[in-house]
């Protein structure tokens, strides 16, 4: 564990966002080239794919650990806080990929007694690409995958405790937005021009009225930004944009959400004889997790005597594991990191050293649960 607390405060120390994870690539290869894996290779340009074959036929399992950190300025006052301005791990990946060296030292030194393992440690989930680009490269495509599995520290649960569900984890979510243009006009005279503030304010409106909290079937729409015009007061706007972030349980029901906005979107243009046009931001499908994969993790907690809590909700944040779950059958796992600790992407969140060694045990013993599957 301490040569893991070193490897996990290096991690936080040096920092990378989402598709920028050029050092953090190279310091983990250091460290995994060093073990005795099948083979190591680069994946999504900044991730890395290493494999360690079972002694005998098996079920394939892929481990997942993401590796990216946020633009956040970071409080934290410890001698491991990060050295990079504006970006920190305010997300707990540095203990993500931690756990999954830790897993790959156990299967070097310990080989997997049936079927092989592929440890995956992926770029960019924090901007929904890392998935997607791991997927488009075509190695997974090569290997005969029977389970995914991937977990995440949870803010809010008691330490080390096993928290998981059957179906919808967390939620599909996308941010859409919708431009606006029409042409600009004297601001004495905005009948010359097609001014969009008229039908932006009706498609913030209806778009709000699309929310639904009914549980477990619910749409949650966010206004996160909006901007028209200039700061030219002579001037009548000729264009404009709306930009919200949308998330449901499942990716049918955010698809029609998306669905609806943009005609609520071109109803409202049309209206204003303006052209409206759209673009989709950070996607994140819906991390639907299979009953089979939550038993192996169900067992994997009881083996390893740790508290397992079946929650009846799954989360609203997004987690681009959902293109796995969603390719493979599989399942995400939190591990608990205290009741009484700050909430992810906090500035002042540090991911806790003590429950690396839980995710580790964990992930070992799904491997074993799962050939019994």
């Amino acid at each position: 564990m301490e040569e893991l607390t070193a490897i996990r405060h290096y991690l936080h120390r040096h920092p990378e966002v989402s598709q920028h994870e050029y050092k953090t690539q190279e310091y983990l290869l250091g460290l995994l080239e060093k073990l005795d894996a099948d083979s190591i290779q680069k994946t999504a340009n900044t991730g890395i794919l290493v494999t360690f074959k079972g002694q005998l036929p098996g079920k394939n399992i892929l481990l997942r650990a993401d590796i990216d950190a946020l633009p956040i300025q970071e409080t934290i006052t410890t001698v491991y806080k990060s050295v990079t301005d504006g970006v920190s791990h305010k997300c707990g990946h540095d203990g993500h990929s931690t756990i999954l060296y830790g897993v790959a030292k156990h299967f070097s030194a310990n080989r997997p007694q049936q079927g092989s393992v592929y440890l995956l440690f992926q770029p960019a989930e924090e901007n929904g690409w890392g998935a997607r680009n791991v997927v488009a490269d075509g190695f997974l495509n090569k290997l005969d995958i029977d389970f995914v599995f991937a977990l995440h520290n949870l803010p809010g649960f008691p330490m080390h405790t096993i928290v998981c569900k059957t179906g919808s984890f967390t939620s599909s979510v996308v941010s859409l937005a919708a431009f606006f243009k029409g042409y600009t006009a004297h601001a004495a005279e905005p009948w010359n021009g097609r001014n969009p503030a008229a039908a932006m304010s009706r498609y913030m409106v209806r778009a709000l009225e699309l929310n639904n909290e009914d549980k477990p079937a619910y749409v949650t729409v966010t206004p996160v930004h909006t901007q028209m015009g200039e700061k030219a007061y002579g001037i009548s706007a000729g264009e404009g944009e709306v930009h919200l972030t949308v998330r449901a349980d499942s990716n049918e029901r955010l698809d029609s959400a998306i669905e609806q906005l943009k005609q609520f979107a071109t109803q409202e243009a049309e209206k204003e004889l303006l052209d409206v046009s759209f673009k989709l931001i950070e996607p994140f499908e819906s991390n639907q997790n299979n009953a089979d994969a939550v038993a192996i993790i169900n067992k994997a907690a009881i083996s390893n005597n740790v508290v397992y809590e079946d929650i009846k909700e799954g989360f609203r944040f997004g987690e681009d594991f959902g293109i796995f779950t969603n390719i493979w059958p599989g399942a995400m796992f939190g591990v608990g990191s205290g009741k009484d600790c700050y909430p992810l992407h906090h500035p002042a969140y540090d991911y806790p050293d003590e429950i690396t060694d839980t995710g580790i045990k964990m992930f070992v013993q799904i491997q074993k649960e799962a050939q019994e599957a």
